[in-house]
């Protein structure tokens, strides 16, 4: 399309209408989708490394972006045009974000998770475990962690338990939940598997109701899902700046490579 190039896609999130992407070289592209034809709106950079991830957050209808540089940007549509409103300095690289009213939570390079509230005072929370990735669902934090569990807190009561315990096999445990998804009543868990089952038989410790691989060798970075389809973000490296493959596969079935993410474009379904 004529574009600079950023490095590779780190970071993808939808905002009012617009697909929002992260590049590995701290930029952000905003791009107006139509059908298959994409339209660079705007190209921003204003981090300093690798923008690591988006979440939408409700005060202001505005965009989070956390990035490897150590801060968590918050970003409002001004005049027709995307600005930053706010900069929150952290100590450590931002790996994962996620919002719940004027609460951010955020997860560290060093694996910890810290909550902002809404005059920036930040706590920790889960200190026991190392968490890898989060989701909030239903006033509910979801923790994926290092040693394979899954950890869930009620944020009204902060009430802390854990759903998916450790494995107990050597070579499970050596497999971090680098994501979770809901679907209606089940929980989705993905490192290089991807498990599901409902919320009871997790809490049961029963055996996962639904288990696929993606390519051999490969690891999910991240995962999705959208009308019974799940979406995986796939690599063969643990760095996120490896080019990632884009894979669909029905929820409760098997899955298939149906495109390639390239460097510097928004990916398309095909």
């Amino acid at each position: 399309m004529g574009h600079r190039s950023s490095g590779a896609v780190t970071a993808l999130i939808f905002y009012r209408g617009k697909l929002c992407s992260g590049y590995s070289d701290g930029s952000i592209k905003v791009w107006d989708i139509k059908g298959q034809s994409a339209t660079l709106v705007w190209d921003i950079k204003e981090h300093r490394k690798a923008v690591t991830c988006f979440s939408h957050f409700e005060p202001g209808d505005s965009l989070l972006s956390g990035s490897a540089d150590k801060t968590i940007r918050v970003w409002q549509m001004v005049k027709r045009k995307m600005e930053c409103t706010e900069v929150i300095s952290m100590k450590e690289p931002v790996q994962n974000l996620d919002t719940h009213g004027q609460l951010i939570f955020t997860v560290t390079h060093g694996h910890g998770v810290k909550v902002f509230d809404a005059s920036r005072k930040v706590k920790d929370i889960c200190k026991s475990k190392h968490v890898k990735c989060i989701r909030v669902v239903q006033g509910r934090l979801y923790m994926g962690c290092t040693d394979s569990s899954i950890q869930e807190v009620v944020i009204a009561r902060n009430h802390e338990q854990e759903i998916k315990a450790p494995s107990k096999s050597w070579r499970m445990q050596n497999r971090p939940i680098n994501s979770v998804a809901m679907y209606k009543d089940w929980l989705y868990c993905a490192s290089d598997v991807i498990e599901g089952s409902n919320f009871k038989e997790w809490k049961r410790h029963s055996k996962p109701r639904m288990s696929m691989a993606p390519d051999k060798g490969a690891s999910v970075l991240a995962m999705g899902i959208v009308e019974d389809f799940i979406y995986l973000n796939c690599s063969s490296s643990t760095s996120i700046l490896q080019e990632p493959d884009m894979v669909e596969g029905d929820a409760a079935e098997g899955g298939k490579v149906i495109s390639r993410q390239q460097n510097n474009k928004p990916p398309y379904c095909q």
